[in-house]
């Protein structure tokens, strides 16, 4: 008995000197074709390989190769009103793979203001105070990290979050917008970064007036910008207000003339590479949405969508990489939840994912799978 153990034993060492003696070089090229669900299992083969498939160049190396395949293929969603979990589908077969929870006090509702490389970030609510928590929360691994505490958290009001990758820093920040009411310098900006795990406040603030509003949670990150809506009220004028995650500086983006004073909100977004603005509107009983880019600080329309035909209102919520995008489809006179459909402007075709969303959170966002640890 004890010679049949040692013979096992023997071949496990074996085994495992093998696997260490195989050339990192074709190892790292090998790993970073692999999907997310291969590399897990990898790296509980043997301490050597965890190590590889936990170095940050590595983990860089993986997610650049997914951006070129343009591998978006995960859908997270947030479960309802009230609710602190987030869904994860498969973005082709529109199956739910899990649930994610995050801690959170009663009866507060989290809400997604970005995304970047496969990393969200998500905190209470505008409806709640200045102390919620904030979490970075990536999905592919599970794993989520709260931030530490702002500095300003006294006798202002929270305006909105903003996150995405600074890449001359190698480092992931968060940018929070406050407004002091009655005050001359009516806003106030701190920047978090992940690198540091430290907040610091800055002196750059949105070129808006008091009284605008950012009315739509999500921020879009693109090519090292951030990017809201924002409304001035007394105006009846929207406009883009962007922020250099390199030189922390904000700017304004007017929009295209012909959409000055128009009653619905436009959604930012990224569309064939560029900028872009998707505006929904309404003539003769049919919906369009209008798409249009930016370039050189001119805006043009690229194209316009006579959205499917339904006892339906739709929006667009997110765009993925083979430029089809989702649309939350509105059942008339609220007989069933909404649900969520798949867009393809090309073809114009719509399908019905069979997902229900909530009238109260429709967030909806493809992304693509990495290993940022958050740590």
């Amino acid at each position: 008995m004890f010679n049949l153990e040692y013979q096992r034993k023997r071949r496990r060492d074996a085994q495992v000197s093998k696997i260490d003696d195989f050339p990192q070089e074709i190892l790292f090229e090998i790993f970073t074709r692999l999907s997310m669900k291969s590399l897990l299992r990898c790296r509980c083969v043997c301490k050597s390989w965890k190590s590889l498939i936990s170095n940050p160049d590595f983990m860089n190396a993986h997610l650049k190769r997914n951006v070129l395949k343009n591998a978006c293929d995960h859908l997270v969603i947030h479960t309802g009103y009230d609710v602190s979990g987030f869904s994860v589908y498969d973005a082709e077969e529109f199956t739910k793979r899990f649930d994610l929870e995050l801690p959170r006090p009663k009866h507060v509702s989290y809400a997604v203001y970005g995304s970047c490389n496969g990393v969200l970030c998500i905190s209470a609510t505008w409806r709640v105070n200045l102390a919620s928590p904030i979490y970075l929360l990536n999905p592919s691994i599970r794993v989520f990290k709260k931030l530490p505490d702002c500095h300003i958290l006294q006798t202002a009001h929270f305006v909105t979050l903003g996150f995405g990758f600074h890449e001359r820093g190698d480092d992931y920040k968060v940018v929070r917008v406050v407004r002091f009411p009655r005050k001359k310098d009516f806003f106030a900006v701190e920047v978090y970064s992940l690198r540091l795990d430290t907040w610091r406040r800055i002196t750059a603030t949105p070129p808006v007036s008091q009284q605008a509003r950012f009315p739509q949670p999500k921020c879009l990150f693109f090519n090292g910008f951030l990017y809201w809506i924002t409304v001035e009220p007394s105006q009846h004028c929207t406009s883009i207000v962007s922020f250099d995650l390199d030189s922390e500086v904000f700017q304004k983006i007017m929009l295209p003339d012909i959409l000055f004073g128009v009653a619905s909100v436009p959604t930012v977004q990224v569309f064939e590479e560029s900028l872009s603005l998707f505006h929904q509107r309404k003539d003769d009983n049919v919906w369009y949405c209008d798409i249009w880019v930016v370039e050189a600080d001119t805006w043009t329309m690229n194209r316009t969508i006579i959205l499917p035909r339904s006892e339906s209102v739709a929006w667009p919520l997110g765009i993925r990489t083979d430029n089809k995008f989702h649309l939350v489809r509105h059942v008339r006179n609220m007989q069933r939840d909404p649900i969520l459909v798949l867009c393809d402007p090309v073809l114009r075709r719509a399908k019905d994912t069979g997902i229900s969303l909530s009238y109260h959170s429709q967030f909806v966002d493809a992304y693509r799978e990495s290993l940022i640890l958050l740590n």
